[in-house]
């Protein structure tokens, strides 16, 4: 059983499609299908059964993920072990991030990793903050610097760096810019523009809406944060956003009197050995949420 074959098998078991493996391996369909046919050969058993065009795993192939997991799991523990035999950090730190944190929150820790690190070449993924923590928990990620989850994963270390305080936002000219505190009741009568449904954002929103006497009057969507400031600055509906966003473009409204907070910061695996690289980034990053307080102190 070979690392390749691994990859290969894990990746098709969960998009459930040699295509899509392929895309995501950076490899061709038939190299996925080679090592596929080659695991098969050595395990002595089918994985997978054709079912139109999806990939579905056999009893056995459902057997072997945990330990296929656990192979991967333990060769990447031993590659950061090694890479801590090295004085300092050097070669690739791959991370995720959320847009939002790459655009308001990451570039100048960047820059000052870059400046103390020079040897270290970022690889840098944009992507949900629960997609992230999902890959994360599946050791395909060592790294997240996202919006951190109200509930945790058991699987999940999570260390927040920075604080969000999230306030009611509208267009100077909405008919309720004019307040200087809102409930929710008074909202429910206004569309609103909010993140997606299943979001750690939304799950926040959620919670202070769970007792109004209504359902929100919701005509958009979208995980970027950005894209609603926009919408909401051309008076297309209300939403909640962090205050870090507010501009001569937007009107911020406290909700219900009440301080509502998301925390930003570090996502890493329970257990997981970590390289020499991620532990330089979390160093840097934890140095910047402590200038972070001295600042507002």
């Amino acid at each position: 059983m070979q690392i390749p074959q691994i990859t290969a098998f894990l990746a098709v078991a969960e998009l459930q499609s040699f295509s899509l493996a392929a895309e995501r391996l950076h490899i061709t369909q038939p190299a996925v299908s080679k090592r596929i046919r080659q695991l098969e050969e050595t395990m002595q058993t089918t994985l997978f059964d054709r079912i139109g065009k999806k990939s579905i795993l056999t009893p056995n192939g459902l057997a072997l993920i945990p330990h296929a997991e656990q192979i991967l799991l333990e060769i990447k523990t031993y590659k950061a072990r090694l890479e801590r035999e090295h004085d300092k950090p050097s070669g690739i730190l791959t991370l995720a991030t959320s847009h939002h944190v790459g655009l308001h929150r990451l570039p100048q820790v960047l820059r000052d990793f870059k400046i103390e690190y020079p040897q270290v070449d970022l690889d840098l993924h944009f992507m949900d903050s629960e997609d992230a923590c999902i890959a994360v928990s599946k050791n395909e990620l060592e790294l997240a610097i996202v919006t951190l989850p109200e509930i945790p994963d058991e699987r999940l270390n999570l260390e927040p760096i920075w604080i969000d305080l999230l306030q009611v936002v509208l267009a100077p000219d909405h008919p309720l810019s004019h307040l200087s505190e809102i409930n929710s009741d008074q909202l429910l009568d206004y569309p609103a523009i909010l993140p997606s449904t299943g979001t750690f954002t939304r799950k926040i929103i959620n919670q202070y809406f769970a007792t109004a006497k209504g359902s929100m009057k919701i005509i958009l969507e979208t995980n970027y944060l950005e894209t609603i400031k926009v919408m909401v600055s051309a008076n297309l509906g209300w939403s909640m956003l962090p205050i870090g966003m507010l501009d001569s473009t937007l009107t911020g409204i406290s909700l219900n009197g009440l301080e509502i907070k998301r925390s930003l910061g570090i996502v890493t695996r329970r257990n997981r050995t970590l390289s020499l690289n991620s532990e330089a980034m979390i160093a840097m990053l934890r140095q910047a949420k402590a200038v972070d307080r001295i600042n507002k102190i």
